[in-house]
């Protein structure tokens, strides 16, 4: 079924030579001699040059909640990873599960899909240097050679690619540059924790060709204590590694080729328990360990965590200048493979496994663009195709003790449940593939009416088409057995099954500006946003035919209201947005303790406030803080009828977030020291997207931050960080235990962290 060839490949590598390939959105942001649009107010020193509307804009003159984190933003904040970007961008909640390849959610304005299954796709896009990373486990890597990331907040379709309906994240690497330079870290920390990172680039030929070469590895003990297997798991062990080449062969035609490749090998999901429930003792007495403290690091399973995950790709990229026009194409090929074994009911107890799930994942993508300005009138026009190849073969087998425990979990049929579940049965093969191709032209167009006074409009077309299969093996002898009880029947055969989903969809926004003076803006804006159905990746895919294989798209609807202005010569900033966004058919993936259920029966309201201020009263002190009041809630045709007018999971009311920057010369050598903090507060939030009572977390506070000194010439570099320096416990997904009612686990956030770090530049 595959179409992924050699072919795709050669045609990213042979279409950049040819000089038709270009970094619609890497470059531009960084690049200072960018052309800002006739639209764009002159921006002032303090400004932020922006992708958020596929133009170098300044930030201020954008007509969009955007919030551009700097490299230097990321370094004194001690951003590690994609994950830690939570800690500074307003409204931004990252969570893990099982596996952090293919469980992770990305959440904007409290939206985002929840669940492990391989049909699902997020709601916030992720690109890094213009590639669209399919899903969000994939885009929780490593952040390193960073030159500013963005967060577009609230639809991005008419612009970006696809399933942008909660916003986009745009991660910018550093691209190589005619000046020889480069940096060496290396950080130690508690929990042996090891990064080291590097990078170098300079020039090849002169104003003809640039290279650029970088590199992380990082390592760290877990945190999370096994009583089980007496091991220490949830550690960090990857490594990255990125080459670019910088090709200029005449004025008008720039190419970036990037290479990358990552890999993880990790002991990682692991779970503590929340809540005993009535079956506590029967893990008890078949050897299992049963907590009685349950705000601590601890964990308990009877096989190792297991997670080897890879990811290469190639990119290629052009810019192709005429006149008045510029000429942009996209190329990409990513590769993903996961290799995952875990404890599949979270106790030291054998009673089920997961003794492997691999999972493949291939794209391929293309998008060009032409835009340019013609009078009042600033243009763009484009493409976008995909062609994308997913598979997973795992099991769910019985494990040594599971006969025992539901002999004591159902007493009185305890004679009947002999031999009825054969170590190394169960689920013991599902095979799931998935074939996905879709393409789209859209446009987005910003006209000029009088001075000051700027209309926004946009469309995008775009087609899907899925198909997959469901096959799967069983060996459940308990399984339509008389007189075994219905809790006691598991992993029971269900049918394959092989299906297709088709759609067609426009979506599109439309704007109004206005630029009372210079620096300042005032703006509306209406979009409308789509995130792909498909097709149900699980084994409850074939129960109910075609209802149970396929998912309906979500659509949302979203509007703006936003203001944005510098005052005091530049010292100060401010960001004011009011939104409201309806989604209907919300795609929702929950736990029950056996097994996962795809919906969409369910609609969702996301309305609130963002306040983001900048202050800089001297050139040696910066505060930033931003304020969200946020209520995400179910409406009147959601099913179960409980969850209407509640708040949706990992959704706090209210998100507060502060960090500062000091930097003051250090006697008269020249050294100087500099000091940074970073806070987020968050209110109570529902951890489970059953809404459960077990799940609610109270709200908590994250602090984390760096003091350092500097060399003169900024060369060297030497600091203490920490991150949740108060050491908060907190849960981030609370879930129903695995064949025991009443019992809950929880996935938790990291403990403190700390160490030292010494960086040289060159």
């Amino acid at each position: 079924m595959t179409r992924f060839n050699s072919w795709k490949c050669a045609l990213i590598g042979g279409t950049a030579l040819a000089g038709f390939a270009e970094p619609a959105l890497a470059q531009s942001a960084i690049d200072a001699d960018q052309q800002l649009p006739t639209s764009a107010s002159e921006p002032q020193p303090g400004d932020i040059i922006v992708t958020a509307k596929r133009r170098a804009q300044s930030d201020l003159s954008v007509a969009a909640a955007v919030t551009a984190i700097s490299a230097d933003m990321l370094e004194q904040a001690v951003i590690r990873d994609t994950q830690d970007l939570s800690q500074l961008a307003p409204g931004l909640v990252i969570t893990t599960a099982a596996s952090e390849a293919t469980a992770a959610t990305i959440r904007l304005r409290g939206i985002g899909t929840s669940g492990t299954n391989l049909g699902l796709e997020g709601s916030v896009g992720v690109f890094v240097d213009g590639i669209y990373r399919a899903r969000s486990g994939i885009a929780l890597a490593d952040l390193f050679d960073v030159a500013q990331v963005e967060v577009l907040r609230g639809p991005q379709g008419t612009l970006f690619g696809k399933n942008t309906t909660a916003g986009a994240l745009l991660v910018q690497t550093r691209a190589p540059t005619y000046d020889w330079n480069g940096e060496i870290s290396a950080a130690y920390g508690n929990r042996d924790s090891l990064r080291l990172m590097a990078a170098i680039g300079g020039v090849i030929a002169e104003d003809k060709a640039a290279f650029r070469i970088s590199g992380v590895v990082t390592q760290r003990d877990g945190y999370l204590d096994d009583q089980g297997t007496g091991l220490q798991v949830n550690d960090r062990d990857r490594f990255a590694l990125r080459g670019q080449l910088r090709l200029d062969p005449s004025e008008r035609v720039s190419i970036r080729l990037i290479a990358d490749y990552s890999r993880k090998q990790e002991q990682c999901c692991a779970a503590i328990v929340t809540q005993n429930g009535a079956r506590a003792p029967a893990i008890a007495a078949v050897g299992g360990f049963v907590p009685t403290e349950f705000d601590e690091y601890t964990t308990a399973s009877n096989s190792r965590y297991e997670a080897d995950t890879r990811e290469w790709g190639l990119s290629a990229q052009t810019d192709i200048s005429f006149d008045n026009v510029q000429w942009t194409t996209l190329l990409s090929w990513r590769d993903f493979t996961s290799q995952r074994n875990t404890d599949s009911d979270f106790s030291s107890a054998n009673l089920l496994n997961t003794p492997f799930e691999d999972t493949k994942d291939r794209l391929f993508t293309a998008e060009t663009t032409l835009k340019g300005t013609v009078g009042p009138l600033d243009w763009l026009v484009g493409g976008f195709l995909f062609d994308q190849q997913t598979d997973q073969s795992s099991a769910i087998v019985f494990g040594s003790d599971l006969t025992r425990f539901l002999q004591l979990s159902f007493p009185a049929a305890a004679a009947r449940l002999t031999e009825l579940y054969p170590v190394g049965g169960g689920d013991t093969q599902r095979d799931f593939d998935q074939s996905a191709f879709g393409w789209s032209l859209f446009t987005h167009n910003i006209f000029t009416l009088a001075p000051g006074l700027i209309a926004t409009a946009g469309l995008r077309y775009l087609r899907e088409d899925k198909t997959g299969t469901g096959e799967f093996a069983f060996n459940s002898p308990a399984c339509g057995r008389v007189g075994v009880p219905i809790g006691a029947q598991l992993l029971c055969p269900t049918p394959d099954f092989e299906s297709r989903f088709e759609d067609e969809q426009v979506v599109g926004t439309a704007g109004l500006s206005y630029e009372p003076a210079p620096g300042a803006l005032i703006y509306a804006s209406f979009s409308r946003g789509y995130k792909a159905g498909g097709l149900n990746l699980d084994r409850t895919g074939g129960l109910a035919g075609d209802a149970g294989a396929t998912f309906l798209p979500e659509e949302v609807d979203s509007y703006e209201l936003g203001a944005k202005a510098r005052f005091l010569d530049g010292k100060a900033r401010v960001a004011l947005t009011l939104f409201t966004s309806d989604i209907v058919n919300f795609q929702q993936n929950a736990f029950t303790g056996t097994a996962f259920t795809i919906s969409n029966a369910a609609e969702v309201r996301s309305r609130g406030v963002e306040l983001e201020t900048t202050l800089r009263p001297v050139p040696w002190l910066t505060f930033a803080n931003s304020v969200i009041y946020n209520e995400a809630t179910y409406g009147e045709a959601t099913e179960p009828a409980a969850l209407r007018g509640r708040q949706i999971v990992n959704a706090p009311k209210w998100t507060w977030q502060s960090q500062f920057m000091i930097e003051r010369p250090l006697g008269d050598g020249g050294w100087t020291t500099h000091w940074a903090a970073n806070l987020r507060m968050i209110s109570d939030m529902n951890t489970s997207v059953a809404l459960i009572p077990q799940a609610e977390e109270d709200g908590y506070f994250l602090l984390g931050g760096r003091i350092g000194i500097r060399s003169p010439d900024d060369r060297f570099d030497v600091s203490l960080f920490a991150q949740n320096l108060t050491n908060t416990f907190y849960r981030t997904i609370v879930f129903a235990g695995v064949l025991q009612p009443g019992t809950f686990n929880a996935y938790v956030g990291e403990p403190r962290h700390y160490g030292l770090e010494a960086r040289m530049r060159f």
